[in-house]
């Protein structure tokens, strides 16, 4: 079959044809967005199409658009942005485009700095400086990217937003050039904001959001064409590449080493730390970065987004500032900077009150450095949490205390209890209640001499067999501790059991059974007694006076009347103790027998009301005597 004879005219023609449509090709070429590991019909972009971005200022709005625009401007493309020209250069010249050297860019490859002018309708002006740089410039159907669109549209008048969205893709169909705009979004919070943004991009050929959520960063996309089909409602968890700081998809779990999970954003390997903090250190790590204070600290963290803050609490340490510190750090950055808390010398016993307010930590005294660099390297690549109360000051009344310290009364014990307990609810913070069954042959004025609590807000009383101590802003794995510090003499020897509550609900019934000793049979105040044979200001401590009898003998010195209970004066055998019955709820210290129904029934329930006290006169030495 022959074929027909071409004519040469539409030979020549053709061939001129395809070179024009191969350079088409060739310059209609789009950089897709510089997000590792995004799926190509999420990053593509089209010709003749807008693309909207929405994003405010953050590594992650950085990372996406100048890697986009550098990759790019290797071919024919066109960046412009609001910064100013010097700007603009040095941040391209970060991510490894030098536009004051020679041949860095495609020959037709163009960087602008653009502004909105007074009084003129923005997106008119945005259109107008498009049209000539295509006409001047750039390559034909070529992509323009631009950062800082937010100041080209009016975000507050609804109609004039759709208008505006319109005429912008009507003239890049019309022109075959594509626009991605990256624009801040006023008010994107509000609900009267939605409508009105649907029915300005209801035109473009895809929109998304860089939203930071928990302190991470998500790729969250509305809708976006690819080809014939439409994806939408796509939501992908993004890191930052630990060589380079590239966006990258994160696929939350480790494939082949701990560096593929990334980086929540670059600055997380940065540690700042407060002089204060780290003063006792010979040497520190070379990438800390030491301030002055706290103070400092809080101002060098303005801008960071994943780094990580040691702040110090040391015996000079304002509990007040140190709360408003952390509670501004967690509000200000946001979720994914890393707030620790040193303890320098001095326990705080309020880490709970911390980490409420937004520290990650809080490091215990006498952690050694290297020990305080580990716990860093754990914290990186987490986020807080927690709900954050809005005013810091809620929480700080949580924790704030009576001045009473030491020995008060049995039922102002029951009432200052019960009200820090219901204070600590609000940030859950722990305290300790516990009831120490005394020795038979101990009496209770000897137990409260050997308990001296000196910090506000720890309180003791005396009831029925037992001391009652309470811890107030203390864990139950901490009270042994406490014990020791606070009683001058082995508990062995003063307590043969004992009972411990750690919650609310707990200290509420031992509140409860405290509250029917009271009622049963109304326990001494010691109190005067107490205060009149503390020690003096330093002299030796006083020895432990014996038993009164019912009536002393007069020396002059004036009288103190003190009610002795009929167990201070008649111990029952340890014997028979041993050999009884344990009471329910009550641990036996170390050596001793247990708590029992025949040495102390009125542990259990009194069947019977006890003996009144009686009345006795302890004679005191004159002051000059002393």
């Amino acid at each position: 079959m022959n074929k027909p004879a071409r004519d040469p005219a539409s030979n020549k023609a053709q061939a001129g044809a395809e070179p024009r449509a191969s350079l088409l090709a060739r310059l209609s070429q789009r950089e897709p967005l510089a997000i590792d590991g995004l799926p190509p019909e999420l990053s593509a972009l089209g010709v003749g199409q807008v693309h909207i971005v929405y994003a405010s200022a953050s590594p992650a709005r950085d990372a996406l658009f100048w890697e986009t625009a550098a990759a790019a401007l290797e071919g024919p493309a066109t960046v412009l942005s609001t910064r100013d020209s010097a700007n603009i250069a040095a941040t391209l010249r970060a991510h490894g485009i030098d536009v004051d050297r020679r041949d860095a860019t495609h020959h037709w490859a163009n960087v602008c700095s653009l502004t909105p002018l007074p009084g003129r309708d923005g997106a008119q002006v945005l259109i107008e400086a498009l049209e000539a740089l295509a006409n001047q410039c750039a390559a034909p159907a070529s992509q323009f990217y631009i950062e800082g669109a937010d100041a080209f549209f009016d975000w507050h008048d609804a109609a004039a937003l759709v208008r505006q969205g319109a005429q912008l893709a009507s003239w890049c169909a019309q022109h075959r050039h594509g626009v991605l705009l990256v624009a801040e979004l006023p008010g994107a919070g509000e609900d009267n904001v939605q409508p009105a943004l649907a029915a300005f991009q209801a035109r473009f050929a895809g929109a998304a959001q860089l939203l930071q959520t928990q302190g991470q960063f998500h790729w969250e996309v509305a809708f976006w064409r690819s080809g014939e089909s439409v994806l939408g409602s796509q939501s992908l968890p993004l890191r930052f590449s630990a060589v380079d700081h590239r966006l990258t998809v994160s696929g939350g779990t480790f494939q082949h080493s701990i560096g593929e999970a990334g980086l929540l954003a670059p600055d997380e390997g940065r540690v700042i730390v407060s002089r204060d903090a780290v003063l006792n250190e010979r040497v520190l790590p070379p990438a800390w970065q030491v301030v002055d204070d706290n103070e400092a600290a809080l101002t060098a963290a303005r801008t960071a987004v994943a780094a990580t803050v040691i702040l110090d609490f040391g015996a000079s340490r304002d509990l007040e500032a140190l709360a408003e510190h952390v509670h501004t750090l967690r509000l200000q950055c946001g979720n994914a900077l890393k707030i620790i808390v040193r303890e320098d010398g001095v326990a705080m016993r309020y880490e709970s009150l911390m980490l409420n307010l937004g520290a990650n930590r809080v490091i215990p005294r006498n952690t050694t450095l290297s020990q305080c660099e580990a716990i860093v390297e754990s914290l990186q690549g987490q986020v807080f949490s927690r709900p954050m109360p809005a005013d810091y000051r809620q929480a700080l009344a949580a924790v704030m205390h009576g001045e009473e310290s030491g020995y008060v009364s049995a039922t102002h014990f029951v009432e200052l209890v019960r009200a820090a307990v219901e204070r600590s609810r609000v940030i859950q913070l722990p305290n300790v209640m516990i009831r120490l069954a005394l020795m038979p042959e101990v009496a209770h004025v000897d137990a409260l001499k050997a308990c001296h609590q000196r910090r506000a807000g720890d309180i003791m009383t005396a009831a029925g067999d037992s001391l009652y101590v309470f811890f107030f802003a203390c864990r139950l794995g901490d009270a042994d501790a406490v014990c020791q510090r606070v009683f001058l003499r082995p508990l062995a020897e003063l307590f043969q059991g004992e009972q411990r509550c750690g919650d609310a609900k707990s200290i509420g019934a031992l509140l409860e059974t405290l509250t029917d000793e009271i009622d049963a049979q109304t326990p001494p105040d010691y109190s005067g007694w107490l205060a009149l044979n503390a020690p003096q200001e330093g002299a030796a401590p006083a020895q432990t006076p014996p038993v009164a009898p019912a009536v002393a003998e007069h020396t002059g010195a004036p009288e103190i009347p003190v009610y002795i209970s009929p167990r201070e004066v008649s111990p029952v055998d340890t014997a028979a103790a041993a050999a009884s019955k344990p009471l329910p709820g009550l641990t036996p210290l170390p050596g001793l027998p247990v708590l029992s129904d025949a040495a102390h029934a009125p542990l259990a329930r009194p069947a019977a009301p006890r003996d009144e006290p009686r009345r006795a006169v302890l004679p005191l030495k004159a002051q000059g005597s002393r």
